[in-house]
């Protein structure tokens, strides 16, 4: 919900911050992570809208899209219940589904006659690009407010920041 109470987003925010502010928060920290957080909220509000138009759910798109990561080579079920940080079994439960809809097929290992693979059909493949395409829309329209120039600077800035977070594991 973008409004609370007749404020805009932007007035909700505002007073978000000045509540973390007088908390002992400090303020230039609030507003990024502030801002960071409601942005990636709301752009995951509109990719659950999207999938759920798309007859996708939030665990189907996440083997998907670890599936498309792994350019077509195959993966177990196991490495897909960790990427998606389910138990395995739910995994295998979500990928029954999965092959019934022809998203993905699973064979044995031709190495290791115990282990089973998982790999991205077209179907699947056509799914996750019609998804990315689509998000592109959204995210384009929110990034529009920038120039290209913003757009690098922001790209860059973000990135250094994901790199000190691996620093500070």
């Amino acid at each position: 919900m973008s409004r609370r109470r007749g404020l805009t987003e932007t007035d909700n925010y505002q007073q978000v911050v000045q509540s973390y502010v007088a908390a002992g928060g400090d303020e230039q920290v609030q507003q990024v992570i502030t801002a960071v957080h409601r942005l990636s909220r709301r752009l995951n509000q509109s990719y659950d809208r999207q999938l759920a138009d798309l007859d996708v759910s939030t665990g189907e798109w996440a083997v998907l899209a670890e599936l498309a990561r792994a350019n077509g080579e195959a993966l177990t079920p196991s490495r897909l219940a960790e990427a998606a940080g389910v138990a395995p079994s739910s995994m295998t439960h979500r990928l029954d589904g999965m092959v019934q809809r022809g998203l993905v097929t699973r064979e044995g290992d031709p190495g290791n006659r115990t282990r089973v693979l998982v790999r991205l059909a077209d179907p699947g493949w056509s799914l996750f690009t019609t998804s990315i395409q689509q998000a592109n829309v959204v995210e384009s329209d929110v990034l529009s407010a920038l120039t290209p120039a913003q757009l690098r600077d922001l790209s860059g800035l973000l990135e250094r920041l994901l790199a000190n977070l691996d620093s500070l594991k």
